[in-house]
């Protein structure tokens, strides 16, 4: 039984994921179609509208709370304040700040500033809030996760901010209105993102 796991694991070494589940699906005689990635379709009644812009700020922004030897992305105050106030212009539309189960110490400190009829903080979600909340976003920035596979099972535009240290490939190959940008030092990583809106 081992050796065969063996065996499996090196014929699929190099494929996506998106690869070895068509490949499956091929040699059990089932087609595969694009609609089999809209796996959330079943909660459209939550998303009628798509008014607003999302930035999942979460621990994977804070250095010392995720994995070190990962580029770090961590703003100052200043940085922050601006990156924000230049998307919700940049994009005139609103924008919903989002975070994990808990909220960086940052945002704690920022909180006077997001309060603003454009901008709102939604903190300290479960993930089905969260989920719920990016199935109505029509454009999501967020560091990559969880949050990104939701965009993409509904085509929601992104920008995932990736560690080139890793290959993401491999699990986002099938991702749609999809763009991924490296971890870099947040005064050039803002300014990329900025870019692309």
């Amino acid at each position: 039984m081992k050796a065969h796991k063996k065996i499996l694991l090196k014929k699929t070494d190099n494929l996506t994921q998106i690869k070895i589940i068509k490949n499956i699906l091929s040699k059990l005689n089932f087609k595969f179609y694009e609609t089999s990635l809209d796996v959330l379709n079943h909660k459209n009644s939550l998303n009628k509208k798509k008014e607003f812009v999302q930035l999942h700020f979460d621990e994977k922004w804070i250095h010392k709370d995720y994995i070190k030897k990962y580029i770090n992305v961590e703003p100052t105050k200043n940085e922050l304040i601006s990156f924000i106030k230049i998307i919700s212009i940049k994009m005139n539309n609103n924008l919903i700040i989002t975070t994990g189960h808990k909220t960086p110490k940052i945002l704690e400190n920022i909180k006077d500033f997001l309060v603003n009829e454009n901008i709102k903080l939604h903190e300290n979600l479960s993930f089905l809030e969260l989920e719920n909340i990016t199935l109505k976003s029509r454009f999501l920035i967020s560091c990559h996760g969880a949050i990104s596979h939701i965009a993409s099972a509904k085509k929601i535009t992104q920008i995932d901010i990736i560690d080139k240290s890793y290959n993401y490939k491999r699990w986002t190959e099938h991702f749609r209105n999809y763009i991924s940008i490296h971890r870099k030092p947040f005064k050039e990583l803002s300014s990329d993102i900025i870019k692309l809106l």
